[in-house]
């Protein structure tokens, strides 16, 4: 009997062996699939992270840019503003010289046409009014800034 007992273990052996090595094969092939997911996961966050830092580096390009392009205008402005004021200040003096003629030639006699030539006493405020300006220091330091001469 023990040897029949031995026979009938080693069939149950087999015969459980038979799945046990399915399920090896089958262990193996899971564990073989998770590792590829795995890779292909960190793969893909390697990939996603390289681009955000390429998207992040475009962005911070762009802005740059754009805060140098802002930079630019803003000077470029002032320099308008500039030679704006520096033309206005031409004009008003030429319209102060213009003034103090008309006054030497009816000084002297001169009959002159007083309509074309007469120009208001407070020429830079209204200047000011028609360009929409409000702020009263631009005026103020313009009236300040005013060329002297002597009629």
């Amino acid at each position: 009997m023990a040897e029949a007992d031995i026979t009938a273990m080693k069939e149950t052996h087999r015969t459980q062996q038979t799945p046990l090595q399915q399920l090896h094969a089958e262990l193996d092939q899971e564990k073989e699939a998770s590792a590829t997911a795995a890779s292909e996961s960190m793969d893909m966050i390697l990939r996603l992270q390289n681009e955000k830092a390429a998207v992040k580096m475009e962005a911070s390009h762009y802005k740059r840019m754009a805060e140098e392009k802002i930079g630019h205008a803003e000077k470029t402005l002032e320099v308008f503003e500039e030679l704006m004021y520096q033309k206005e200040m031409e004009t008003t003096a030429l319209e102060v010289h213009v003034l103090a003629y008309k006054q030497k030639l009816l000084a002297l006699g001169v009959d002159i046409n007083i309509n074309e030539l007469e120009f208001p006493h407070d020429l830079l405020l209204n200047r000011s009014e028609q360009n929409g300006e409000d702020d009263q220091s631009s005026s103020k330091r313009r009236l300040l800034s005013l060329p002297l001469f002597a009629l």
